[in-house]
């Protein structure tokens, strides 16, 4: 990658335009021609560094309900285990870690008593031999923006708090915005009018499709619409999942201060136990051991927090989007 592709990234993990030629917004950003933008992004595609673009949904608006499971499973049988588990489609990330809790997963469902039971049932399906059900109590933060070019990081010195997001109600979908959310979550074609292929696959107007893609992000329904990237190929190999025990005064104060950090991609308030009693999770990533180092380093230092596990990605077995409103619901 040269600058040109690391500013091109680094704008669209942001954001692209809702626009019939959003690649013509960033190729005038950049000062590029739209048809060099397009090339640039094919060849990052191809080089396995730019991942997906569409639509970053926000679950809980469209109904849907997730949470974050631990298992205890062999450590002879984890990658057989891991695998079984990749075939659920509503699993959409699945890591090995570093702990007894040797495989961390995300379920999402669309309905939130099936969380527990299907959590519960997926720990036998791989004989487990035990599993944590850590749904998310509050968000402070959540979305992965790999800084590439180098440009000034905001709040990245955890100076600025901000508390949790508001709990929203699920919006009500029509028939026709549902279609909308299944074609806006695909990949985005790497043409100059993407939008029209999208809406000509659900036979309607690109301008009715737009007009609805801005809705949703207006009312808080999509996140954003933006590129998303295989972070171990844009040059960041180390993810770690930081979990720290805090009393429930300090978690409110102490979230929004991990969540300013411009490293930290996620940061929630999860259920906790008398036998696992951390409930404060922060997800950063770092391009090397020393990186992640000096990121931990300025978390503990700004919340003053001492007691916390480190758990280092050892494997990445499943890395995509929820699918929602699939013919076939997630769970099934």
């Amino acid at each position: 990658m040269d600058r040109t592709d690391r500013r091109l990234l680094d704008l669209l993990q942001s954001h692209l335009p809702l626009t019939g030629r959003p690649y013509q917004g960033l190729a005038t950003a950049l000062g590029l021609s739209e048809e060099e933008t397009l090339q640039r992004l094919r060849q990052l595609k191809g080089q396995g560094i730019l991942r997906q673009i569409g639509a970053i949904f926000d679950s809980s608006r469209l109904g849907y309900h997730s949470t974050l499971v631990a298992l205890e499973t062999n450590p002879s049988s984890v990658d057989l285990a891991a695998c079984r588990l990749n075939a659920h489609p509503g699993i959409s990330h699945n890591y090995a870690r570093d702990h007894r809790y040797n495989i961390w997963f995300t379920l999402t469902l669309p309905r939130q008593e099936d969380l527990r039971e299907e959590s519960a049932r997926l720990a036998g399906q791989v004989g487990a031999r035990d599993f944590l059900y850590l749904p998310a109590l509050a968000v402070f933060k959540v979305g992965v923006r790999l800084n590439l070019s180098g440009g000034e990081e905001e709040a990245s010195d955890g100076s600025v708090g901000i508390g949790p997001e508001p709990l929203r109600e699920p919006w009500t979908l029509t028939c026709t915005e549902i279609q909308a959310v299944r074609a806006l979550q695909t990949d985005l074609p790497l043409e100059s009018r993407p939008f029209k292929t999208l809406a000509q696959n659900m036979e309607i107007e690109e301008a009715e499709l737009l007009a609805l893609a801005r809705k949703f992000l207006s009312e808080g329904i999509m996140r954003r619409f933006a590129g998303t990237l295989f972070h171990r190929q844009a040059g960041y190999l180390f993810n770690l999942l930081v979990i720290w025990r805090v009393s429930k005064g300090e978690v409110r104060e102490a979230g929004g201060r991990m969540a300013a950090f411009a490293a930290v991609s996620h940061c929630y308030q999860r259920l906790s136990y008398p036998h696992w009693p951390y409930s404060l999770y922060a997800m950063f990533h770092a391009r090397s051991k020393g990186e992640a180092e000096e990121i931990l380093k300025s978390l503990v230092e700004t919340t003053g927090l001492q007691d916390y596990l480190v758990l280092t990605s050892l494997k990445e077995y499943k890395k995509q989007r929820v699918q929602y409103f699939q013919e076939k619901p997630n769970g099934a």
